[in-house]
């Protein structure tokens, strides 16, 4: 009976004794040089990508994996069910995964490839590529052979026995047990704005436990963990392939491909679904699971993770798609326990920024090798997510938004579902025509992810422009600017599908579900606060712009009472009703308590109108949505303070009329200035024992905002 030889500097040899071939040299029978772990013919082709040692050439790995399937503890076992069905052996088990890390580490004198990133057309490879015929496809690419550099790749290529070695271990120590998984993903995925594609994280979710089940099982091993944690780091040498097919998109970060982008991205979303639970008087949070008892420690602790993970990408290869999804989902989590004004969001934000430039996600999805349409299509959704993040950030702390229209392809994502983005392209084009209206909405009126990021794309590149004319340089921006940039987006709020407005004079409206309640009035209060900002914008001084603002500002504070008074059945959606009370609440009520207590001090120099009585009905009980704010949520220490200025204006506009006001009469007036004066609101609210609340008091401006600073 034949047997294999023995593998020769981490290559197996075929029966012949001559070592094995790369995939790409042995498919086009050409001479592969065997380098390790990329090959010089395929470093001078630039298609380091696809350049693996594949153990068993001729077995073909399974389309998907097995629920419940393992990977084999012990070498050549033939019992049980494995992964690859019909063939009846598991390519991934532990043999091979060590397989995976010899190939890949053996060698000392690897250099690492990265993908490469974007460049734009003033970059200094512009005139290069420019004049590609003449000068060659990869000469900027090819890698370095003197001794100096291979002596730095050398010193780099030793992260994996150490620091990092142990740091991934540290993190597989911390992946929840299967079940723990199952039921965050479950939260996360019914209770959080979800934008990530749904069927592909459930895909491998359950790639993780049937590839790395046993590794991962109870007890957990020292042993099994630096295996899978040598495998994990090892893929992160190779770069991210160019997928035109939905199979291998899948295929690229699953099974024995798993990457800590795609681990790094399971932590934030344990920590999100961990912060969207309803409290439940100090029991733990999950029945069964002790561990998830304090809601902002153990989200805390997911986000390290994440963190760390984020680390081992940054340390081994070039951005991709799947890092700016871990990046996203890190941002989100921390707005929700340090905060949206908080230093440590602002960093994350800036990081998120410069990741998605790199990658060329700004350009559009054509800006980068012609992927397949579901690819493209995930893009659009990336960036859409993120830039609308971006705007809603600047709004909120007053700052200039890090990713700008100008700059950018501003592509709306296609109103599809998830399952639907999973067909071949061609099928996924004749979806597209069939199912979509000449405008890109859906025809049959279902809520997708697309058509929820779709509406808030359209909100937030408006939003970008007038945040020019807010936060920009006075340059001298004409008033016809303004009112033609708030005309368009009144005409973008209308042009939105029927079912995506608000209209609350339709008798079916409080019968909506929660879910619809909450998307149609936030996109209500979006489209508000656009009108809003064009509104308080400086102006020619006349009195009725600034009705107009504060007719806006108390419309949208009654769109927040509507929320309020249907908290009970918004329980599930407590992180987002909790995100309108602050994005939207505070600015708007911020706003009218002032402009009340200038009408209760100043009654007869007063020239607007104020319904007063309606007012103070609306702060009381905007005071009360304050008060919902729970102290594990990042930014229950604004919500505590402006309940504060709140709740003291009141007292203020409450009070009987002073002296000096009931004295004015008609003919006194007339020798008075003929405006309001602005209001200090330090003294309105006194002596403080509490010096930050002091000092916070001290860097508001009251008469424009916004009322947040960092803390």
């Amino acid at each position: 009976m034949s047997t294999t030889p023995p593998p020769v500097n981490g290559l197996p040899l075929r029966r012949n004794g001559k070592p094995q071939s790369c995939e790409p040299c042995r498919k086009a029978k050409a001479a592969c040089g065997h380098e390790l772990p990329i090959c010089q013919r395929c470093r001078r082709r630039n298609i380091a990508a696809q350049c693996t040692y594949h153990p068993a050439p001729l077995t073909r790995l399974p389309t998907a994996p097995v629920e419940g399937a393992r990977v084999q503890k012990k070498a050549g076992s033939a019992t049980g069910t494995s992964a690859t069905g019909h063939h009846g052996q598991n390519p991934h088990g532990v043999s091979n995964l060590l397989f995976l890390v010899n190939q890949r580490v053996q060698d000392s004198e690897n250099i690492r490839v990265s993908s490469s990133e974007f460049l734009g057309p003033t970059s200094f490879t512009a005139m290069f590529r420019d004049n590609q015929a003449n000068i060659g496809e990869d000469l900027l690419m090819e890698q370095p052979d003197d001794e100096i550099s291979s002596d730095i790749n050398k010193e780099q290529d030793q992260w994996w026995k150490s620091e990092r070695l142990s740091l991934g271990i540290g993190i597989l120590k911390q992946f929840p047990e299967k079940e723990l998984c199952w039921r965050l993903i479950s939260r996360h995925m019914s209770s959080c704005d979800v934008e990530l594609h749904i069927p592909s994280m459930k895909y491998c979710m359950q790639s993780i436990w049937s590839t790395y089940g046993e590794f991962l099982d109870e007890p957990r091993s020292q042993e099994s963990l630096t295996t899978m944690a040598q495998t994990i780091l090892c893929n992160e040498l190779v770069p991210m392939p160019v997928c035109r097919s939905t199979g291998e998109w899948l295929e690229s970060f699953t099974g024995s491909r798993l990457r800590w982008e795609i681990i790094g991205t399971f932590f934030a979303m344990f920590g999100l679904a961990v912060m969207s639970m309803p409290d439940l008087n100090g029991n733990s949070l999950i029945k069964g699971y002790e561990t998830v008892r304090d809601r902002r420690k153990y989200a805390r602790k997911m986000n390290e993770c994440a963190e760390a993970c984020l680390i081992l990408c940054d340390d081994s290869s070039a951005v991709n798609e799947y890092v700016i999804w871990l990046m996203h989902h890190i941002h989100m989590l921390t707005t929700y326990y340090s905060g949206d004004a908080s230093r440590q969001l602002w960093r994350r934000h800036g990081a998120l920024a410069g990741a998605i430039t790199s990658l060329g996600l700004h350009r559009g999805s054509d800006a980068t090798n012609s992927p397949s349409v579901m690819v493209a299509e995930l893009r659009k959704l990336i960036f859409a997510a993120a830039f609308i993040q971006d705007k809603q950030l600047a709004t909120f702390t007053g700052r200039p938004p890090a990713l700008s229209r100008r700059y950018s392809v501003c592509q709306l994502p296609v109103d599809l579902t998830d399952m639907e983005l999973m067909a071949d392209d061609e099928e996924l084009k004749v979806i597209m025509d069939t199912k979509l209206d000449a405008a890109g909405w859906r025809k049959d009126a279902i809520v997708t992810q697309g058509t929820t990021l779709r509406a808030w794309m359209i909100m937030a590149i408006i939003r970008d422009e007038i945040l020019e004319l807010s936060l920009g340089p006075d340059i001298g921006s004409s008033y016809m600017h303004r009112d033609d940039v708030k005309r368009r987006s009144e005409q973008a709020y209308a042009n939105l599908p029927a079912h995506l407005r608000l209209m609350s004079e339709d008798p079916m409206f409080l019968q909506l579900s929660s879910d619809m309640l909450i998307l149609r009035v936030n996109l209500s209060l979006e489209f508000l606060l656009n009108r809003f900002l064009l509104e308080r914008l400086p102006d020619d001084g006349s009195q009725q712009n600034k009705q107009d603002m504060l007719n806006t500002a108390k419309e949208m504070l009654d769109k927040i009472i509507i929320l309020s008074a249907n908290r009970d059945r918004l329980h599930e959606h407590q992180v987002g009703f909790s995100w309108a009370i602050v994005y939207f609440g505070i600015p708007t009520a911020g706003v009218l308590a002032v402009e009340l207590l200038k009408q209760s001090k100043y009654p007869h120099l007063y020239p607007l109108t104020l319904p007063r009585s309606e007012v103070i009905q609306n702060l009381s009980i905007f005071i009360g949505c304050l008060g919902s704010i729970r102290p594990t949520q990042g930014n229950y220490t604004l919500c505590v303070r402006m309940r504060k200025v709140i709740r003291r204006i009141l007292d203020q506009v409450l009070e009987p009329v002073s002296t000096f006001d009931a004295q004015l009469t008609p003919s006194s007036m007339e020798a008075e200035p003929q405006f309001v004066p602005d209001i200090d609101i330090s003294s309105v609210m006194g002596p403080t024992d509490d010096p930050d609340f002091a000092e916070w008091l001290n860097s508001v401006d009251w008469t424009k905002g916004p009322w947040v600073t960092s803390y």
